[in-house]
Parts: structure tokens; C-alpha cells; sequence
């Protein structure tokens, strides 16, 4: 009985120690020497404490990108913490040594569900090498994307993401999008990291969204969906001309895959509100249009022809009925008509076809065999032409027979501002 008392009296000790035991933080270190955050990217579980240590002599910052913590000096051997409640992306960096350096101090935290932290090698296969073909792999390795690559090398703090966060989808604009910036700003942006960094994150949406899902939800919620880019802005995905659209921009590639995410290529940089390139502010470049197809004199199969171009110092926009603005508007496409020229009335030629768009292509059905010209002209967002004139035409031969359509009824005696929905697209065809 007494031997029964005494196991009794153990046994309600260790469970009121158990009890009585504390509840361990979940921390994480991140150092601060030489100028660096060690480590640049660290990934935790919600509900993490991150736990910074300034070991230079010198005083530095820990300043979110979205003003959400900010440390101010921490002195030599000084600390700061964080605890992260909530899953995301959040990128931070030093304000005072921002002006002095090239390329300031960054960092990053991402913060993922908790138990879902993963050892590097968990799925591999015994005996085989992981792919780990991140984003940042995959972009630096297509042959489309060299000019966003590079820019992702400057930045840096967006690699560090692309390498070690997601998933993420990523818009990423090709080449000749790039290119349409300018050498001045593309230029400005080399000498300006955390411009440039808040230009490339509003180019990634976390989560993986393939075209078909990005169709799926434009579809489901009247031909359009919002999704939130890494700075907090809003990207708008669309459907014209049964192509996919974010913002001003058309995917002209898409579902490009990575470990931790997917890529779709557009053709043009997105700038999220607010945000003013460098050179932009005093640019005085002329907006300009070229047709890149077909070329002119063309020999051309009679139906299907479509017409591509290039568009450069003009921001397209959906033609919505939005107030006039300075270098942005969109495309009239012509078939056999006359380009208008008449700067206060809305571009509608008196005879052949028309098509209001905001692409950068558009196919024009059912073209008969014989001689056609093609032109495709700028406008404002009114549907007046931007002056001076700014529109290129080329003249092709169509081969073939195509049997034409019957009953199509031209739009005639058309006066005063008008609507996309007053300019049903297509419907012109002579």
C-alpha cells in the first residue's frame, strides 16, 4: 500500500512537471556582417520569430519593403526580432546604407503553413540527383527571357526569391519588351536596385496558375480575374481575342514549368501604380507601330491572315472608354480601308473593314484571293488618332479561294465619341 502511495505521488509530480513545462519558441537566425544579411532567404513556418544580430561595427536596419517591421539602428552586437504570423513573401532591407552602396543590403523571408517546411531531399529518388530546376533556373537558361535574366541578376533580391520561394507564377516579358523601355531606362534601372526590384516582384503572383486555370477563372468571373502581385498591386487577366491578357500585356507563351512555380512569357513589362522609371519623366520619344507580319508585298494564303506588330513609347490599353491620356490608347486594325485622319473624330474609315483592339496581332477571317492592304494605326483611348499620325500599311497578295461570308452589315454613318462595346470586334469585313 505504501509502495502503491509513493508510484502514485511520482506519477502526479511528473504530469504536474509536464504541465508546468514552457511552450518552445520557434526561432530563427539570421546574421548581419560585412554589409549582408546571412542568410539572404531564409524560409520558416508561421508563427516564427526571426531573430537578427548586427555583428559590424557599423549601425544597420532591418526595414520591410511593405513597411510592416521596421527595426531602426541596431548597434554592434545589437538584436531585432520579428515573429510572423501570417504565410507570404516579405522583403526587407537596410536604409542606411541604402545611398551609399550599389546595390543595398536585401533580404527575404518567406513564411510558409505550418508543417509544411520540407528537407531538400526528401523526394529524391536513392541513388539519383534532384532536377532542381528552379525559376530563376529556368529563366536564366531560356533563350527568350536574356534581358529579364540580366535584370533579375541586378536586382538580386528578386533571384534570391525566384530560387528559393514558392510557388509563384511568373509573367515574364520577353526580349523585345525590354527593349521597347529604352536604353535610357533600361539604363536608369541598372543604377537603381530597389526600383528595378519593385518592377520585376509585380510580376509574380504567388501560387501556381497554369492558361487553363487563368481561363477557367477570367471566364467564371465575367472575362477577367484579379490576382495580387508580391508588391501588393493588382494584375488583371483577361480574354481578347481568344488570347490570354494581363494588363496591357498578351501571354505569347505559356506553362513553362519549374520546381517551384510556372512561367508564362508576355510581351510587354508591366509598371505597377506608382511607380516611375527612371528617364520616363522626361522622355520625349515618339510613339511608333510596325508591322512585323506580313511583310510588305507578301504573297499570302487567302482566308486566315494575320496581322502582327510591334508597338513602342505607347502604353496599350483595353478600350474601355477611359479618359484620354499621354502616350497610351490602343490599336484600330484595317483591311482595304483608308487610314482616318481626322484628329477630332473617332478612326473609323468610310469604307472596308476595322477591329479595335488592344493586341499586338489580330487574324482577319475569310480575306478572298487578290490584292489587300493592310495598315494598323495608334489611337487614343477615345478611338481618335494620335497626332501626329502614328500607322504603318503594307500591301499582300492573297492566293486561294476562301467563299465569303454572306449577310455581314458594315458599320455606316458612325459620328462622335464611341465604346468598345459600339465596336463589336470583327464585325466590319467588306
Amino acid at each position: 500500500m505504501r509502495r502503491s502511495s509513493t508510484i502514485l505521488g511520482l506519477v502526479a509530480a511528473l504530469a504536474i512537471g509536464l504541465v508546468a513545462l514552457p511552450v518552445l519558441a520557434v526561432t530563427a537566425d539570421v546574421d548581419i556582417r560585412g554589409g549582408e544579411y546571412h542568410p539572404a532567404s531564409l524560409t520558416v513556418e508561421d508563427n516564427t520569430t526571426v531573430i537578427w544580430t548586427n555583428y559590424d561595427e557599423v549601425s544597420h536596419t532591418v526595414t520591410s519593403t511593405g513597411g510592416l517591421f521596421d527595426s531602426g539602428p541596431i548597434e554592434e552586437n545589437g538584436t531585432f526580432n520579428y515573429t510572423f504570423a501570417d504565410t507570404g513573401t516579405y522583403p526587407y532591407g537596410c536604409t542606411l546604407n541604402a545611398s551609399t552602396q550599389r546595390t543595398p543590403m536585401q533580404g527575404v523571408v518567406i513564411v510558409v503553413p505550418e508543417g509544411m517546411m520540407v528537407d531538400g531531399d526528401e523526394n529524391a529518388t536513392p541513388g539519383e540527383e534532384p532536377a532542381n530546376m528552379t525559376l530563376a533556373d529556368l529563366v536564366a537558361g531560356n533563350e527568350n527571357l536574356t534581358a529579364f535574366a540580366d535584370a533579375v541578376g541586378e536586382a538580386g533580391l528578386t533571384e534570391t526569391v525566384l530560387t528559393t520561394g514558392g510557388p509563384y507564377t511568373v509573367f515574364a516579358p520577353d526580349n523585345a519588351a525590354f527593349e521597347a523601355l529604352g536604353n535610357e531606362t533600361l539604363a536608369g534601372l541598372s543604377n537603381d536596385t530597389e526600383t528595378l526590384d519593385a518592377l520585376l516582384m509585380h510580376h509574380l503572383v504567388r501560387g501556381n496558375y497554369t492558361a487553363e486555370d487563368l481561363m477557367a477563372e477570367a471566364n467564371a468571373t465575367d472575362n477577367k480575374t484579379v490576382l495580387e502581385t508580391l508588391t501588393g498591386d493588382n494584375l488583371t487577366v483577361g480574354m481578347a481575342d481568344g488570347n490570354l491578357t494581363v494588363e496591357n500585356a498578351t501571354i505569347v507563351a505559356s506553362d513553362i514549368t519549374a520546381d517551384n512555380g510556372i512561367v508564362h512569357i508576355i510581351d510587354t513589362v508591366l509598371v505597377p501604380p506608382g511607380l516611375v522609371l527612371p528617364e520616363n519623366v522626361t522622355s520625349t520619344a515618339e510613339a511608333n507601330v510596325t508591322i512585323t507580319s506580313p511583310e510588305e508585298g507578301a504573297n499570302v494564303t487567302a482566308g486566315n491572315v494575320t496581322v502582327s506588330v510591334n508597338v513602342t513609347n505607347f502604353t496599350r490599353i483595353e478600350p474601355a472608354g477611359q479618359p484620354n491620356a499621354p502616350g497610351e490608347g490602343h490599336l484600330h486594325y484595317y483591311l482595304d480601308a483608308p487610314v482616318p485622319t481626322n484628329a477630332s473624330a473617332p478612326a473609323i474609315p468610310e469604307t472596308g473593314g476595322y477591329i479595335v483592339s488592344a493586341n499586338t496581332s489580330y487574324t482577319w477571317e475569310n480575306v478572298t484571293a487578290g490584292e489587300h492592304n493592310l495598315s494598323v494605326q495608334l489611337v487614343n483611348n477615345d478611338h481618335t488618332p494620335l497626332i501626329p499620325l502614328v500607322f504603318e500599311t503594307v500591301n499582300v497578295t492573297a492566293d486561294g479561294n476562301v467563299t465569303p461570308v454572306e449577310n455581314i452589315t458594315p458599320v455606316e454613318n458612325v459620328t462622335g465619341n464611341i465604346t468598345s462595346e459600339a465596336l463589336p470586334e470583327g464585325r466590319v469585313i467588306p
